[in-house]
C-alpha cells in the first residue's frame, strides 16, 4: 500500500505536464470528493488508455485518497497495446501503478474477489463500467461489475465523466465533472444499480453543453 501510494503521488508533475501540454483540462465537482472517506468506488467512462493517470490531478497534489486501484483487462482492441501486453509493457506499468487484472469470462464474482479484498481493506477502486475504451465521444452500454460490488459491499460510489470537446491548434479540451456520492443499498436490485449509474455519468457528460 505504501509502495503504491508513493509511486502514484510521484506521477503528478508528469500527469501535470502531459495533460496541460495535449489538453486543455477543467474539472469541476472536486469538492464531492471531500464529502467520502474510504473506501469508496469511483466509476468513471475511458476514453484513452491515459485515463488511469489523469485521476491524480482530478484528485489534486494533496489528497488523501491514494492510492487508487484501477480494475482493467490485459488484452484490448488495439494491436499496439496487445504488442505492449505481449513483451510485458503493460503488467508492468500494472504493477507499478495498482491496477488489478480481471479476466473476461472467468466469472462475474471470481472476477470482483480483488476488488471486495481491496474495499475490506479500506481500499478505493476505480473501475470503468463501460469495459472498454471507448473514443466515438459516446458512453457505451454499462457491466453490472460496479453495481455488484456497490450491493456487496456497501461502499459509496463516485460517479465521474469525461469528455473532450473542441480541438485549438493542437489542444483538444477535457471536461472532468465529478458528481455526489451514490449510496446503494444491499437490497437493491442489479439491474436499477446499473441504470442508476449510467444515468449518473450521463447526467455529468451532458452537463458540458449546459
Amino acid at each position: 500500500m505504501m509502495f503504491l501510494r508513493i509511486s502514484q503521488f510521484m506521477t503528478w508533475p508528469i500527469a501535470y505536464v502531459y495533460f496541460h501540454l495535449f489538453y486543455r483540462l477543467r474539472v469541476d465537482g472536486r469538492e464531492n470528493l471531500g464529502k467520502i472517506k474510504r473506501p469508496f468506488i469511483i466509476i468513471v467512462n475511458h476514453f484513452s488508455f491515459a485515463d488511469s493517470f489523469l485521476f491524480r490531478l482530478i484528485l489534486g497534489f494533496a489528497t488523501p485518497h491514494l492510492p487508487l486501484r484501477f480494475m482493467a483487462v490485459e488484452h484490448f482492441s488495439w494491436k499496439w497495446l496487445n504488442f505492449l501486453s505481449d513483451i510485458g509493457v503493460i503488467s508492468f506499468i500494472y504493477s507499478i501503478f495498482g491496477v488489478f487484472v480481471i479476466v473476461p469470462g472467468r466469472g462475474l464474482h471470481k472476477n470482483l474477489e480483488k476488488a471486495m479484498e481491496i474495499i475490506g481493506r479500506d481500499g478505493n477502486v476505480v473501475i470503468y463500467p463501460e469495459g472498454k475504451i471507448v473514443t466515438d465521444q459516446a458512453i457505451a452500454p454499462f457491466h453490472s461489475g460496479a453495481a455488484v460490488l456497490a450491493i456487496e459491499t456497501g461502499a459509496p460510489v463516485v460517479p465521474v465523466s469525461l469528455r473532450l470537446g473542441a480541438r485549438r491548434v493542437f489542444r483538444k479540451a477535457l471536461t472532468v465533472n465529478i458528481g455526489e456520492p451514490i449510496i446503494v443499498r444491499s437490497e437493491s436490485k442489479v439491474e436499477d444499480t446499473v441504470k442508476r449509474f449510467y444515468d449518473a455519468v450521463i447526467g455529468l457528460y451532458n452537463r458540458e453543453n449546459r
